[in-house]
């Protein structure tokens, strides 16, 4: 059987980047960083997993959880990607 693997980015806020790679570590992802937004304070990574492999699916959702719960404190109800940064 033919194992797939998927790729996917994540703009990860610098204030929970650690957090983000202990999800990473304890997943077993592979993942690097393929840029940064001073600007905005984040981290552009690429992660990727093994479809269908439960440890990573949970640890690639705990990510996405952290992060849009940190962009919806720190943003509220607006779009980060719409604010004027000045």
């Amino acid at each position: 059987m033919k194992t797939t693997t998927e790729k996917q980015n994540i703009k990860v806020p610098i204030e929970i980047f650690l957090d983000v790679c202990r999800m990473i570590r304890t997943g077993n992802l592979n993942n690097k960083i393929t840029g940064c937004n001073e600007t905005t304070g984040e981290v552009m990574l690429e992660v990727s997993f093994t479809k269908g492999n439960k440890i990573q699916t949970a640890a690639m959702q705990n990510m996405y959880d952290a992060v849009n719960e940190w962009n919806d404190q720190r943003y509220g109800e607006e779009n980060p990607e719409d604010i004027g940064l000045n």
